[in-house]
This record gives structure tokens, sequence and C-alpha cells, in this order.
């Protein structure tokens, strides 16, 4: 890996300074919650050389953000646990810190500062983390910068939101090959063992002058189980303990290299014929840990590439923002990183430069204009939210896809856009549509409070897309059935595991 992190990764927080008598750089893990591949790790060790201060890294789970549940916290502190053996041979000095009373966290980033030499923290654009970042980070007494480690490109290299896919996969093929060499193709983790040790009575010294309590590692590892034991755990933090965890899907960065592994060896070669197929485990499944940051996107480009032997002569530049042509890799392997790179970083771009991402202001203007010149049509089904959310409909494809997405925290990818055009045509209106899909997928879904899930949901209402027939309710956007759906595919085996 290159040395020099791009510039385009890096976003100054502040006018403050470096405080060269600060007693340590901090870095503050928010959603990057990984070493590999960690462009904010990079650069915190990189400034702890440096200035030749010790590194702490206090990775922190709050329970005040709108969606906290028992879901959310099982999956993010399975990966502390990862992160904390990773960390033990280095000489960084890492902590985990979960809020176990209200509040309890609050000012923490900032107390923490004012022993700080300089605050790394990772940038995020959306939800939580980009509060964290653009409210709290900016207002830190030393120099604060915001790292963006979520895609093979800076979310800002575009310059601006790009509309539709085909203009991004342009900046991507002509711009990629730089990030490939550099970052994915490299050194995966810089050396961390020559870095100054911060003295243990130093931290407990800093830790009792700003009144703050460690989480007991014991709590932890009682949180991070799936049965009885990890229930009762959080029962004792004031968060949702209606949305359980899923059993089949336990967070951190071991379990997520284990399932990357397994789907490039052993299920990507057909995921061009059976990635739409709903009875078919044939996707990656790998959306929960990308959006907690259990892995990197690098990591999984890197192993597919590395399988294939792939190298930059095989790029064919006739094909530039062709959906397929211009890896030179096999269809499927076209096919997947089209969705990893253009359609999820699509969305990460998008809410980098449009901070109403998920507003009703957002989409295109011909599809706000159809589809309030459609909202007093009439509809044959009208459900409430509350019947949607307890999958409680006439349409058992429905309402299977929305079971999916209780028990399990995803819904398979062809299914999840006929689910949100279902929920169109039954909410009240488009805009009422609107809210309910992002409710119900942040409350429910792993892989929820995303740029990439909100770029699912609005492009149901139009995003990303172009005009089709008018029709009744949806006028000029794009219409799906689930009877046409039953045609395409053969759906019994879902259904009975999900109905």
């Amino acid at each position: 890996m290159n040395s020099i992190i791009s510039p385009l990764r890096i976003r100054q927080m502040n006018s403050k300074n470096i405080n060269l008598d600060g007693d340590f750089v901090l870095y503050c893990m928010i959603s990057t919650r990984r070493l590999k591949w960690n462009f904010s790790l990079k650069y915190a060790v990189e400034m702890a050389r440096k200035l030749d201060k010790p590194l702490l890294v206090v990775e922190s789970l709050n329970m005040n953000h709108k969606w906290a549940s028992d879901r959310i916290h099982n999956f993010v502190i399975n990966g502390m646990l990862d992160n904390r053996i990773d960390f033990e041979n280095t000489s960084i000095t890492y902590i985990p810190f979960v809020e176990t009373k209200s509040n309890q966290g609050k000012g923490l980033l900032q107390n923490l500062s004012d022993f700080s030499a300089l605050v790394v923290i990772d940038d995020f654009p959306t939800y939580f983390p980009s509060i964290v970042v653009n409210n709290v980070g900016s207002k830190l007494p030393v120099m604060t910068v915001a790292i963006d480690s979520n895609g093979i490109l800076p979310m800002k290299l575009a310059g601006k939101e790009c509309i539709t896919a085909h203009s991004f996969r342009r900046i991507l093929h002509k711009n990629v090959l730089q990030y490939l060499e550099n970052e994915v193709l490299g050194e995966c983790l810089p050396k961390m063992d020559d870095l100054k040790k911060l003295p243990v009575e130093k931290i407990n010294m800093i830790a009792k002058e700003i009144n703050w309590e460690f989480t007991p590692l014991e709590w932890l590892w009682r949180a991070s189980q799936q049965d009885s034991i990890g229930i009762d755990a959080l029962s004792s933090i004031n968060i949702d303990h209606n949305v359980y965890p899923v059993n089949n899907k336990m967070g951190g960065s071991k379990n997520a290299f284990m399932k990357m592994n397994d789907f490039v060896h052993k299920k990507l070669n057909n995921y061009s014929k059976e990635r739409n197929k709903p009875s078919e485990k044939a996707t990656s499944g790998l959306s929960p840990w990308l959006h907690f940051g259990h892995i990197s996107p690098h990591e999984i480009v890197f192993n597919i590439l590395s399988k294939e032997k792939w190298d930059a002569g095989l790029i064919n530049e006739s094909r530039i923002g062709s959906r397929s042509g211009w890896w030179g890799l096999s269809e499927s392997s076209e096919g997947f990183l089209d969705q990893l790179i253009t359609w999820r970083e699509l969305g990460f771009n998008f809410a980098h430069f449009r901070r109403d991402h998920t507003s009703w202001t957002s989409l295109p203007q011909w599809a706000q204009d159809t589809l309030e010149a459609h909202s007093l049509d009439y509809k044959e089904e009208v459900y409430t939210f509350e019947e949607l959310e307890s999958a409680n409909t006439s349409d058992p494809v429905w309402n299977a896809a929305q079971n999916q997405l209780i028990r399990e925290g995803i819904i398979q990818n062809y299914l999840r856009m006929l689910w949100g055009k279902k929920i169109l045509q039954w909410a009240p209106d488009a805009k009422t549509a609107m809210t309910w899909m992002i409710q119900l997928n942040d409350r429910w879904a792993l892989d929820g409070r995303d740029p990439n899930s909100y770029t699912g949901i609005f492009w149901v209402l139009g995003r990303h897309d172009r005009a089709w027939f008018e029709r009744p309710i949806f006028g000029k956007v794009r219409y799906m059935t689930s009877n046409s759906t039953s045609k395409k595919y053969n759906l019994e085996k879902y259904l009975k595991i999900y109905s």
C-alpha cells in the first residue's frame, strides 16, 4: 500500500492546530470498525509516528440514537471483541466503549481531545456517525480530521452528486486504476509495532479525571452472545429490545472474512445466473458487515482480483461506462463488482454531496411531479404501517420478504425492490411510502441507516432511474408486481421458509 493516503480521503474538520503537548493521538472509531484497509487507522499511525506519540483507539457504541437495538448492539459488540484480539499484539492502546447508562458517553470525545495531540475520526455521510463527525468533530479544541475509508473511490472524487449509475461508472473506470494500485493491491495494514505505548497508568489517570467508566470485558462477552445470556446482558440498557439479534449473523471481521471467502470461492462463479433468484443463496450477503465497517470493499475486491489473476492489462478501454466488459473478468465477477463498487459507492457519493439524501427533495423533479400528480389515485388495497410491519397483507410474496427482514435483518436483493414498490402501491401517498420504507429498513435491517440502503429505497421512487410508461399510483415511476416476480422466478422454496 502506498504510504501516502489520497488527499481526497482527508477532511479537516476545524482550523485548530496540533497540540504538541498532547499525551497521544486519538482515533475515534465510529464506522470503520476494523484493522485491515482502514485509512483512518493508517493516517493515525502515520501521525503518531511523526509526532512521536502513542496512539489511543477508542471504538464507541452509543445508546442515544434513534434505532439503537439488541440487533445492532450484538452485531457491533462482536466486532469489538475481534478488534480487541487484533490490537493485542500491537503497541496501540485499544479501548472498546459501550454506553451502559444513559448519556454515559456524552462529552467523552470532547474530554479525551483535551489530552490529545490530534483527533482522527471516521468519515461517514449519513445517520448518527455523520452527526458525530460534523457536529462534534468540528468543535474539538485540537486539529481534527475525518478520514474516508468507505469505498474504492473517495466519496468526493466526482466533485458533485451523480444522477445515474452510468455517469458514476464512467468516473469509476477513468479513475479506479490508481486506487487499485495504491490502496487495494498493496499492504492492507500499516506497521504499528514501533509506536510508543501509552502507559496503563496514564490512561487510568485520565479516565479518573474525566469520570470515564470503562466497559467491563465480562459484560461485553455476555452481550456478544446470541442466546439468553446476551439478551439478559442487553436488557440492562435502554435500547429497543424487540429488535432481537439474528442468530445466523454474528458481527466482526473474522465472520466477515469467512463469509467473504465462502462467497468468492464457492458462489461467485454462479452469481450472474443466480443472484436474482430468491430461492437461491447466490449473493454475497456481506452488506451488514460492510455497513458496520467489519470488512472493507478493498478486501473483497482484492480477493476477487487475486482469484481471477487480474492485472491492468486486461482492461478494455472501449467499455468505459459499461456494466460489463471493462474489467476483463468473468461475467459473474464483473456483475458483482458493478454492484459492490458502482451501485454501493453511488450511494456514498450522493449522500456526501446531498445532505437531503433521505428526504423527498432528493428525488429527481420528474419523479416528484409524477408521484404527486397521482397522489389521489384510487387504491384497491391500503394498509397501515402496523399492518405492514407485522407482514399482515394479502400478498404472500411481500409478507415473506417482510418476514425475512424481521427475522434475518436483510431482504433478498431482487425482492427488496419489489418490497418497496408494493409499499408505494399500498401507502396513503408516495411521501408516506418513503417514510415507512425508511422506518422499516432503519429499524430492522442490519444494513439499514446506510447510503447503500437509502439508494435502494429512493430507487423505488425514481432516483437513479428513468421515467417509464405512465400508470395509476406509480405515474412514470418503474412498476413491479408480485405476480410477474412469481412467474419469473420459482418462489416455492423462499415462501416455504419465510411464510
